[in-house]
């Protein structure tokens, strides 16, 4: 039985269709591709991502305070129909709700310009209320609820020792009333105020961290944090 003859070195070395093709294990492109982040960089990211951390608490904070004042205005649209004063508050709420959402997104992108916006927004939601406060102080009705179920009831007024009673009720009232609109008022200025001096403190730590990063960094932040 005949055999062909074979070279002991075929089986060893691997079919070449040309002599200046690289060999099979030899990685394609630039070696530099497997491996374009040096150690330095891989530092200036984790530097960058910790500067950050300020920002970030700022963006989540933006975007509870945002949906609280828009949810805020849409639940209270319904019971705002026929009061004019109301409803323009209601649709202020969702709307300065609204902008701080929209305003949100651009401080998550690092816009410099945003914390600035954001104070300002925190401001107007802040003025909104006080003038919606002081109107309902100013236009309070003459007569209480207590007096209108008086007037309504005349068993009431007919028995003295029932009147007495509701003497002292309609000055509760009245000093209750009172009271929960300077509070809104005050608190408008503390909470509002506060928040808009949040803002502008994060704005100078995010005017640092464009300022220490380059801006690789920052679009690659930008990139991840989209």
């Amino acid at each position: 039985m005949s055999s062909l003859p074979i070279n002991p070195r075929s089986q060893d070395t691997p079919l070449r269709f040309s002599e200046h093709e690289p060999p099979a294990s030899a990685p394609a492109g630039h070696p530099g591709e497997t491996n374009p982040l040096s150690d330095a960089h891989l530092d200036q990211i984790r530097l960058a991502s910790k500067r950050a951390k300020p920002i970030e608490k700022a963006v989540r904070y933006a975007g509870f305070s945002g949906w609280a004042t828009l949810l805020a205005g849409v639940l209270s649209l319904p019971f705002a129909f026929g009061d004019t004063p109301m409803l323009i508050f209601t649709i202020a709420l969702a709307g300065i709700g609204t902008r701080e959402l929209t305003l949100r997104r651009s401080l998550r992108s690092l816009e410099s310009w945003a914390p600035r916006k954001l104070a300002i927004n925190q401001l107007l939601l802040g003025s909104t209320l006080m003038i919606y406060a002081i109107f309902m102080l100013v236009s309070a009705p003459a007569q209480t609820m207590i007096e209108s179920a008086m007037q309504a009831d005349p068993t009431i007024q007919s028995t003295p020792e029932l009147a007495g009673m509701m003497d002292d009720l309609i000055v509760f009232e009245q000093m209750a009333t009172a009271l929960i609109y300077v509070g809104m008022i005050v608190l408008a200025i503390i909470f509002q105020g506060g928040t808009a001096l949040y803002y502008l403190r994060k704005g100078s730590k995010l005017k640092k961290f464009h300022k220490h990063t380059p801006d690789w960094v920052v679009r690659v932040y930008q990139t991840v944090h989209h």
